[in-house]
């Protein structure tokens, strides 16, 4: 079995394989055609047969107001007659070496399975909700008189971006999205409803992008749905107007369905919590440069410690060892000593520290923690705590 980046004539074999395992209809070929690139695709070949994919995404992930160089990995796809061979592990390891060698120091996917990932070091990082709300219950928003509400243009291109990055930098989880994303993302928009919101001095404060879905008697001329594709407030009076937009379907939709946030802000304003939760799941993240993943993260200004802990990792055995974490001016530090006398830690279990989803009781709690102190355990939460990591993205 040979693994290896693909070669770009490669590219119509992996969409079949990719289509065939995730249920792809065909009219999102183009797009998936237009933004693939080969060089991020790793293949397995079994004599000239491509019998395996996997792609790594190449993204930034903010976390203490930092972005992270991430690894996406995103369809892990494997030849119906060799699931179950290990051939999906071998591909997953091939490109966390790979990670590692571009300098991409952490990991985050959305698993289709989470055996598999957490048996390679990932583990539950974040989490998203999908809900759906009555469209005339927003109407119960007062109405704001600052600012305006008005039709996504293309010259809105730039305000939209750095409307986003505004909400995502201080966000831990939401990607620092760079051009090839928004080109994808925009791209998919092309047939979508888009509207601003814009505050003080004509700046973009917030934007919605929503489509229409059948509902059970549309056929019959029922009720409708709307589905927000993307919707970013970065004020007040942004998240009212637009959701009193979004309200004024309510004539026509029974249903507004967004996602976002466990703790959802739009809670905060709305007078009863009268949304209800579709579903909700949690993305994974693995550590692949311990040392890195520290240097690159942001951290409480005004916090100091000094812990020491140890990690265990199988896979990527360079994370292994005896470390002390030092925090002081927003910065963190992991260097190695000789000598464990903290906490232990395998390395999904530090990934999941890392993001701030799980607290040391947690970790704890599920046997995945061992030893340290209480106070060292309290000096970890105090560096990595927040709240609940989420992403508005999904790959």
């Amino acid at each position: 079995m040979e693994i290896r980046t693909l070669r770009t004539s490669e590219l119509d074999a992996a969409w079949e394989l990719d289509a065939d395992s995730f249920h792809i209809g065909p009219e999102k070929r183009e797009h998936w055609m237009r933004f693939v690139d080969p060089e991020r695709v790793l293949g397995a070949f079994e004599g000239e047969r491509l019998v395996g994919v996997a792609e790594v995404l190449p993204f930034g992930q903010f976390f203490g107001g930092c972005a992270v160089a991430m690894g996406g990995l995103s369809g892990v796809s494997v030849a119906p007659d060799l699931r179950g061979s290990g051939l999906a592990k071998r591909l997953c390891t091939a490109c966390l070496e790979t990670m590692r060698e571009r300098g991409e120091v952490i990991s985050s996917l959305y698993p289709g399975t989470t055996s598999l990932y957490r048996g390679l070091g990932w583990e539950l990082a974040g989490s998203v909700a999908v809900r759906k709300i009555a469209p005339r219950s927003l109407l119960a928003l007062p109405r704001t008189e600052r600012g305006r509400t008005r039709p996504m243009t293309s010259a809105d291109v730039d305000s939209v971006r750095a409307c986003y990055w505004r909400l995502a930098q201080p966000t831990n989880g939401c990607l620092d999205r760079a051009g090839p994303l928004w080109e994808r993302l925009e791209a998919a928009w092309e047939d979508r409803s888009g509207f601003v919101f814009e505050g003080e001095a004509g700046r973009v404060a917030g934007y919605v992008v929503y489509h229409q879905i059948d509902g059970e008697y549309s056929h019959l001329g029922g009720e409708f749905g709307i589905v927000l594709d993307e919707m970013v407030a970065t004020t007040r009076d942004a998240a009212v107007a637009l959701w009193r937009l979004l309200g004024s379907w309510g004539s026509q939709a029974d249903q507004v369905v967004f996602r976002g946030a466990v703790e959802e802000p739009a809670l905060l304003l709305l007078p009863e919590q009268e949304s209800s939760t579709l579903a909700d799941f949690r993305w994974m993240t693995r550590v692949v440069d311990a040392v890195g993943a520290v240097a690159s993260r942001g951290f409480p200004h005004g916090l100091k410690i000094e812990v020491p802990l140890s990690l265990s990792d199988p896979i990527l055995g360079a994370n292994q060892g005896d470390y002390v974490l030092s925090v002081q001016k927003g910065r963190g530090e992991l260097a190695r000593t000789g000598v464990g006398s903290g906490p232990v830690f395998g390395i999904g279990a530090f990934s999941s520290l890392y993001t701030g989803w799980a607290t040391t009781a947690r970790l704890g709690a599920a046997g995945l923690l061992a030893g340290g102190t209480s106070e060292q355990r309290a000096a970890l939460d105090a560096a990595f705590g927040g709240p609940t990591p989420w992403m508005l993205d999904e790959f």
